[in-house]
């Protein structure tokens, strides 16, 4: 059987950043929150099997959240900064939290659709220098953060 890989290259990270700054006490919701993340993966999956292929998902990266607090920040004055870093709770690691929650869905999602995951959250994890897989934004991957993906995509197909 023909295997599909699917990729969703964001997951809840995405947020009016400049709403939040400008209201760190207010209510701010994910443009994807977890609910309607997994509807997207569900509908694909099903797309695929409606083929007659096998769905085959993909983990997300990790992100630096030092690097992209910085990147989401960059033009924000210091006070919008605070008021950020007030709504994650007083850290940056929030931020890699929230990436976790998506990424843990997804796990999650892939163990009820009975669907194979290639992992590539745990060798980026693994990597002593896990810095160099990321761009400058922490979150886009760099040339070798996408050969790692590349390979890890191979050898999951070939395993699954």
């Amino acid at each position: 059987m023909d295997k599909t890989v699917i990729i969703q290259p964001e997951s809840g990270l995405q947020y009016d950043w400049k709403a939040i700054a400008a209201d760190p006490s207010g209510k701010h919701e994910p443009q994807k929150d977890v609910i309607a993340y997994k509807a997207y993966y569900i509908n694909k999956i099903a797309q695929v099997r409606t083929r007659g292929q096998e769905p085959v998902l993909v983990s997300l990266p990790i992100i630096d959240e030092n690097r992209f607090f910085a990147s989401i920040t960059r033009g924000f004055t210091m006070q919008e900064r605070a008021n950020l870093l007030y709504w994650l709770g007083g850290k940056t690691e929030r931020l890699r939290n929230m990436q976790d929650v998506y990424n843990i869905a997804l796990f999650r999602l892939a163990a009820q659709q009975c669907v194979h995951i290639i992992d590539i959250t745990t060798p980026m994890l693994s990597n002593p220098h896990y810095d160099e897989l990321l761009e400058q934004d922490g979150v886009t991957l760099s040339s070798s953060g996408e050969q790692l993906l590349s390979s890890h995509i191979r050898l999951g197909l070939l395993a699954g």
